[in-house]
């Protein structure tokens, strides 16, 4: 692609997880006709709402986490192959439509990259555009420890560990080798254009598209579940529950009925954390200057450290239970699994298994 055909600029939205994502996601993808009147191009996904299936050519950095990778293909090589097609259906759409603008994002990208793979990415967004910003939004430590356990506990057995400088190892490379400026948002109602992400994100960021011409995504399956089945989960992931024998290779269709029944069950609330580990998840975070100096971010809910930051580290490594980071009603929990074995039941059928994906 010569330089005269590529788009203007290229829009790499890195998330992060539970920011509002997927609605920005869905918006875009559901306001296809008013993009391209705006001349923008948000290319298809695919199966997925993101862009996660292009990245390993992008970049050809491969995550390290299973499931992220049997999100991407069966194999690395299957998903570099993927997508490979995809950037040469990329290249081909952008020759065709011819847009001032591209729009690619994926939360799942907002990790640290090697050097070699940041110089990929940057090499490749150059093929396709002229300019590229990087944008991401950030929530605060403690909303984002919590959250984070949200995620991991509906996919694993285990809440993963998090960095003590999570944003500076991920958008500092970017910061002095990417591929362009980075622009980080602060993930709070108070500090988004109309209290809204999506509206944020059209407003500040494609100024040429008129916010109120989009068309809304459906609403974000991945909304916050109670202590209670967040405590279930890990349960039924760590195989301390005895599931129903048409679950029994289901793991994934079987916390879907649990996210589904939660709401349903008396006594609903989200979760917060305990005071004290809310101390801890703050108090450990070491980055929070260079987040304020570098990218212009401050987060308002945290106040001055309870604790040392080596204290704070210590305290941090022991936790491993739902039980032990927020309030778990064991009522409410065992009248949570009575009903997603009785939902299940209703919604079993013989070998159903062997025909979910």
């Amino acid at each position: 692609m010569s330089s005269n055909d590529r788009p203007d600029r290229l829009i790499l939205h890195l998330g992060h997880g539970k920011t509002g994502s997927t609605s920005i996601q869905r918006t875009l993808r559901a306001s296809r006709q008013a993009l391209h009147a705006a001349g923008l191009l948000f290319p298809d996904p695919g199966r997925h709402d993101n862009h996660q299936l292009l990245f390993p050519h992008l970049h050809g950095d491969l995550p390290d986490d299973p499931v992220q990778m049997a999100s991407l293909a069966a194999t690395p090589e299957a998903a570099r192959t993927n997508a490979k097609g995809l950037w040469t259906a990329l290249l081909q759409q952008i020759a065709k439509e011819r847009p001032r603008g591209v729009i690619l994002s994926c939360e799942n990208q907002f990790r640290p990259l090697p050097p070699d793979a940041l110089h990929r990415l940057t090499q490749h967004c150059a093929q396709i555009a002229q300019r590229t910003q990087v944008v991401a939004y950030l929530r605060s430590p403690a909303q984002f420890f919590l959250s984070n356990i949200q995620q991991d506990v509906k996919k694993r057995a285990e809440f993963r560990p998090i960095s003590a400088s999570r944003i500076r190892d991920t958008l500092g490379p970017f910061v002095d080798h990417g591929p362009g400026p980075v622009s980080a948002r602060c993930f709070a109602r108070d500090q988004l254009l109309g209290g809204d992400v999506v509206t944020d994100f059209a407003q500040r960021f494609l100024p040429e598209l008129d916010a109120d011409s989009l068309t809304r995504g459906a609403a974000e399956e991945n909304s916050s579940v109670s202590a209670e089945a967040m405590a279930l989960l890990q349960q039924v992931f760590r195989g301390h529950r005895d599931l129903p024998r048409a679950y029994a290779k289901d793991l994934k269709g079987f916390r879907k009925i649990i996210v589904e029944t939660d709401k349903a069950v008396e006594g609903y609330r989200r979760p917060a954390l305990f005071s004290e580990v809310r101390q801890i998840a703050e108090a450990r975070v070491s980055d929070l200057e260079w987040t304020r100096d570098v990218l212009g971010v401050t987060f308002a809910d945290v106040p001055a450290p309870g604790m040392t930051r080596a204290a704070a580290e210590t305290a941090y490594a022991t936790l491993r239970d739902v039980a032990q980071v927020c309030a778990v009603d064991s009522h409410r929990l065992e009248a949570l699994w009575q009903q997603t074995l009785a939902r299940a039941k209703t919604q079993a059928r013989p070998f159903g298994w062997l025909f979910r994906r």
